[in-house]
């Protein structure tokens, strides 16, 4: 049988199956509509306040280098665990090249965002009147 055969039926079935059984599931569930239902749900209390709120963008910013670095400390392990097997195979420069360059761009990547202010939660005074003559 032809690869590509076996791939596409693959993927045939894996669309498939998801299809069918959200099309069980409108069929078989219950349609009650009422109105607490349709309301915002926050944890069993009543909402209070508009759903619209201004969230600084800082806490996006701090979520997101947490993500980053959280990834690089992912990517090192594994190279840390086999560093010396690939030291004595492929000698210094090609074992150890690639992840300084990787923690290179890394700290650029942080330099940059400390620069720029993200690393910090709250701007002082200073910092707010000198922004407006950055250029």
């Amino acid at each position: 049988m032809n690869d590509w055969i076996a791939i596409g039926a693959l993927a045939l079935v894996g669309l498939l199956i998801p299809l069918a059984m959200m099309a069980v599931s409108y069929l078989l569930r219950p349609s009650v509509p009422e109105t607490s239902k349709r309301a915002t749900y926050e944890s069993g209390e009543v909402p209070t306040g508009g759903t619209r709120i201004r969230f600084n963008i800082q806490y996006y910013m701090v979520a997101l280098l947490f993500v980053v670095f959280d990834i690089e400390t992912v990517l090192l392990f594994p190279w840390a665990v086999i560093y010396t097997d690939a030291l004595a195979e492929y000698g210094l420069f090609y074992a150890l090249g690639p992840m300084l360059l990787f923690v290179a761009i890394l700290a650029l990547g942080l330099a940059w965002a400390w620069r720029n202010g993200a690393v910090q939660w709250a701007k002082s005074p200073q910092q707010v009147g000198t922004e407006g003559n950055r250029p």
